[in-house]
């Protein structure tokens, strides 16, 4: 009984088939193993530690074969795909009786991983204060932590935790400064535009992520003067890893319509992650935003266009321009 496990997505944040982290795979099987497979899914995880959700399959003929796709959210991705692994290695052991497989080593493997990437309680409650007051938390590198971003950001320590020592954050001055993520075709030259025009209208320390893939505007996250971002997506990226922030200041989705479909998908991940207190700015003649419109939290925008693409600019970045002054004047950075 061959399966083929033909291609694993670890999604690490908001992606486009969850707003949370995941795992989506494609494999090649000879017959139907959706009940078989989803079984071993649930056991390996419970087995190891993790928390997975909203399971999904689905399988269609090709050629003589089978393809199963599936996905489902995980607290550890990583350790997400790896139990899938485990999952289709078990069965094909089963199969062809293999004694040399052994599954206990394998999972006894994965609890130690688990064990070693689970916070201990005292961080565990000071990640959920963060998530409560809608921040980051971030890793740094050689084990240090940082609630926030850019000039909001605050660096820790979590080894104090460990050894009984307690960690005070100064709440008051943490926060996270205001990021436009924008998708579609031409973001980024409108992201090039609006970070030049933010500048030229007095905004301090706009910082343009030139590529936005999840490692790039992880550690822009990290720089300590930033005060604004202009981000824009990589769809290639955002489908394979998901995005590297949970909200955004203002989304901004351009033309998606002729995007290959799990592209379009993903470039219109910045409405969906919208602040209900900032914007969301869809390009008013793509036919596929009108769904986007009816999913964001945030109050929408249409952008109009009446030539050709590049008449979008000015009218983008004199609609970002007002709307970020609004929001300024109405407190929703303090």
């Amino acid at each position: 009984m061959p399966i083929t496990i033909e291609h694993v997505r670890v999604l690490e944040g908001p992606n486009i088939y969850y707003p949370q982290a995941g795992v989506a795979a494609s494999l090649q099987v000879s017959h139907d193993l959706r009940d078989e497979l989803g079984r071993q899914l649930k056991t390996w995880a419970q087995a190891v530690g993790l928390i997975i959700g909203y399971l999904r399959m689905k399988i269609e003929p090709i050629d003589d074969q089978w393809l199963l796709s599936l996905s489902f959210t995980c607290n550890h991705p990583q350790l997400g795909a790896a139990i899938l692994q485990h999952a289709v290695e078990d069965i094909l052991a089963g199969e062809r009786q293999d004694e040399d497989w052994n599954h206990d080593d394998a999972l006894f493997d994965l609890r130690r991983q688990r064990m070693r990437i689970d916070p201990v309680l005292p961080l565990l409650q000071l990640r959920a204060e963060a998530q409560g007051r809608v921040l980051p938390v971030i890793a740094v590198g050689d084990g240090m932590l940082q609630i926030g971003t850019g000039s909001g950001g605050w660096q820790f320590d979590p080894a104090q935790l460990s050894l009984g020592f307690a960690i005070n954050p100064p709440w008051e001055q943490i926060r996270s400064v205001p990021l436009i993520a924008i998708g579609g075709v031409g973001a980024e030259i409108a992201a090039a535009q609006i970070a030049q025009g933010l500048t030229a209208a007095g905004w301090q320390q706009v910082m343009h992520i030139v590529k936005g893939d999840f490692a790039s505007v992880r550690q822009a996250f990290l720089q300590p003067k930033a005060e604004i971002f202009v981000i824009a997506l990589d769809h290639s990226d955002a489908v394979e890893r998901g995005l590297a922030f949970n909200r955004c200041t203002m989304g901004v989705v351009l033309g998606i319509s002729d995007l290959p479909e799990t592209q379009a998908l993903a470039a219109g991940l910045p409405a969906l992650t919208a602040d209900e207190l900032g914007n969301t700015i869809l390009l008013a003649d793509d036919q596929r935003t009108a769904g986007l419109a009816r999913r964001t939290a945030a109050p929408v925008v249409q952008l109009q266009r009446t030539h050709e693409p590049a008449s979008i600019q000015q009218p983008l970045l004199a609609l970002v321009v007002n709307q970020l002054q609004q929001l300024l004047d109405a407190g929703a950075f303090d």
